[in-house]
């Protein structure tokens, strides 16, 4: 399984906390449009000296069409980046998938910063797909609560594909369950968005990574996916799942001995990290008594460990904790050490069942052609309710 999850480009979250490089100029003009819409493609289909105008991947099969659908009423540009997996993906770069997701993520900020500065009248939307939805969505999610590098009221919409942040079980709308219409953009009627439905199929499960809300943008921020489509649509009880994944995108993948040398490293780190949240937050130690009373599954605990989003705990306060519960046991092992076992036992059981998923045929034969369906989004219709909806945005803008 996660040979498939590598080979479907399942991505996972970044950290966003690298300073952003130069970025080139954003190309405007002529003039400045009703409608400018920032476009990040998907793993392997983009580099740092793409040409930001070619409509190329998935992302230029949406934008092209809203283009020559509504001439000189939008303009787009395409971010430039690594898309890279580790160096494990052809036409992606060397980079490890969360340093290209945070290169993404840093050149989109600057773009809309640019837009924002140089056309005070137009919004922004924005299509990103694969790994180009993440970098998207977390744009979107800043956005949303204000910590964002522009204005929510400059966003008229957001598109995204096989998003890996996708909540689980989300709607075509997060936050809006059975809302087919997106919300009109800021300072327009809707007029032409009314009549606009998107009424792509719903998918099971939800993104490899962790799914984020979108806050103030809610009703303008759609998240599309493929059921089947590992990225987007992993299965809900595959906790494991998501810990190889997240390992993955942070690795050197570009040949066998850089592959494991690195997966090991972050391997024992994360399981570190994760022992060291359970010591922090999982067990009460408490005049003389030891009670393991999980907040977070074990899952739980080892899903957040392998996100690099994620701070590591204070191992030294753990260190302390671990110390602790030692000296009570020693000093009651007759009376902790049962009550202990069985509460230990109870969470081995509930790892199990977040990840029995994983050995479900049923499950597992969703799952056949994931790498088709990942890739086929240009060609199985779910782009065109994107299109309609861009060139509706396109038009109430200009009505304004």
């Amino acid at each position: 399984m996660m040979a498939v999850a590598v080979a479907a480009t399942v991505e996972l979250g970044a950290p966003m906390c690298a300073a952003p490089p130069a970025a080139e100029a954003v190309p405007i003009g002529p003039g400045c449009p009703a409608l400018y819409v920032l476009g990040v493609q998907g793993t392997g289909q983009s580099s740092p000296t793409a040409d930001p105008l070619a409509d190329t991947g998935v992302v230029g099969a949406l934008i092209a069409p809203v283009l020559g659908a509504v001439p000189g009423v939008v303009q787009r540009s395409y971010i430039p980046y690594g898309a890279g997996f580790g160096g494990a993906v052809p036409g992606g770069g060397t980079d490890p998938y969360t340093v290209s997701v945070t290169d993404a993520r840093n050149r989109l900020d600057a773009a809309a910063v640019e837009i924002v500065a140089a056309c005070p009248s137009t919004l922004i939307a924005g299509i990103g797909y694969s790994q180009g939805a993440q970098a998207m969505s977390g744009f979107a999610a800043d956005v949303g609560a204000d910590l964002g590098p522009v204005p929510a009221d400059r966003i008229a919409g957001i598109a995204l594909y096989a998003n890996p942040d996708r909540t689980p079980g989300a709607p075509v709308l997060p936050g809006r369950p059975g809302q087919v219409v997106p919300d009109p953009a800021p300072g327009t009627s809707g007029a032409a968005v009314s009549q606009v439905a998107l009424t792509n199929p719903s998918a099971a499960g939800g993104g490899i990574a962790t799914g984020v809300g979108y806050g103030e943008l809610v009703g303008r921020v759609a998240d599309i996916c493929t059921d089947g489509d590992l990225a987007c649509s992993a299965p809900d009880r595959a906790a494991l799942l998501r810990v190889g994944a997240a390992i993955a995108a942070q690795a050197d993948l570009r040949d066998p001995l850089s592959a494991l040398a690195t997966l090991n490293g972050l391997l024992h780190t994360a399981l570190g990290d994760a022992w060291n949240a359970v010591l922090l937050n999982d067990f009460a130690v408490e005049s003389g008594n030891v009670d393991y009373l999980p907040q977070r599954s074990l899952a739980g605990r080892l899903v957040d460990a392998a996100d690099p989003r994620t701070p590591a705990p204070d191992a030294g306060a753990a260190a302390g904790r671990w110390n602790e519960i030692v000296a009570a046991v020693t000093a009651n092992p007759v009376g902790l050490l049962p009550k202990l076992a069985g509460q230990l036992s109870a969470a081995w059981a509930g790892l199990l069942a977040d990840n029995v998923d994983l050995v479900n045929p049923a499950v597992l034969l969703r799952y056949a052609d994931t790498i088709a369906r990942h890739n086929g989004y240009a060609t199985s219709g779910q782009l065109d309710s994107g299109v309609a909806w861009m060139v509706a945005l396109a038009h109430d803008l200009a009505g304004r």
